[in-house]
């Protein structure tokens, strides 16, 4: 979503100091402004309400609650996502395209190098990009602590421990500063412009049905056929490993992808 409607928020709440029935109506205004789809209303009112819970404590939960699109545009919403992602074709990877990536950490390209790292970590593009590190973890050298996206309330300030792929090519102490050098190369580059780039250098390059968030999907998938010995149901495994909730059925979402052994 574009930071200008956050920004007219910003000002309209910090400047006009509406009251709660003012407000949720100016909400409702930007939420709706240019003919958006149901989706992108959504996520607008998803965003709105993070953002006065972040920047404007002086509205409290029962009216944040308010802050919400109709039940009904939801449910649409909800029903419409679920049957897209059940029409999705079954993408195919298997041994070849993981060393191709795993080559692409001793290319001269960031983006490429960024790509491997988002590859051998399951990180989402934008947390590779700028979130924040935590310590070298010593008694596992594929163990990574960083602070995650989607995670609110006492989590939203804490570091998560995740695992690098056990046979990629470099530890989490290799894996920590090469992303710190790779991203200097990139500090001026807006997040969405690096998003669009990387997303480009991986249909080129790689394979022009593969995206930067296929590349979380496709670490997920890889573990679960390598790296699961007790023999866990995809669904329970991809939760686990991608930092979900433990009532999280967001892995499903994932299991669009398959690893094919040669």
């Amino acid at each position: 979503m574009s930071k200008k409607l956050l920004n007219k928020l910003h000002s309209y709440i910090t400047e006009e100091k509406p009251k709660e029935e003012e407000l949720l109506k100016y909400i409702n205004e930007l939420a709706y402004s240019n003919e958006p789809a149901d989706r992108t209303i959504t996520t607008r009112f998803s965003k709105f309400k993070r953002h006065i819970k972040e920047t404007h404590p002086e509205y409290n939960d029962e009216f944040l609650r308010k802050v919400a699109p109709p039940r009904e545009l939801t449910l649409s919403v909800i029903e419409r996502n679920k049957e897209k992602r059940n029409g999705k074709k079954l993408v195919e990877f298997d041994q070849d395209i993981v060393d191709k990536l795993y080559s692409w950490k001793d290319d001269p390209s960031p983006l490429k190098k960024m790509a491997f790292l988002q590859f051998v970590s399951g990180r989402r593009v934008s947390e590779t990009f700028d979130n924040e590190l935590g310590q070298i973890v010593r008694k596992n050298d594929k163990s990574v602590k960083m602070k995650l996206d989607k995670k609110s309330g006492q989590d939203k300030d804490k570091y998560f421990t995740f695992q690098l792929i056990k046979n990629a090519p470099i530890t989490n102490k290799e894996w920590k500063k090469m992303l710190i050098d790779t991203r200097k190369s990139l500090v001026g580059v807006d997040k969405g412009v690096y998003s669009q780039r990387i997303n480009k250098c991986l249909k080129r390059e790689l394979r022009d049905d593969i995206s930067s968030h296929d590349l979380r999907s496709m670490y997920a998938v890889y573990r679960f056929n390598k790296e699961n010995p007790e023999k866990q149901n995809l669904t329970g495994y991809l939760s686990s490993i991608l930092s979900h909730g433990d009532t999280s059925d967001s892995g499903i979402s994932y299991s669009n992808f398959s690893f094919v052994e040669k």
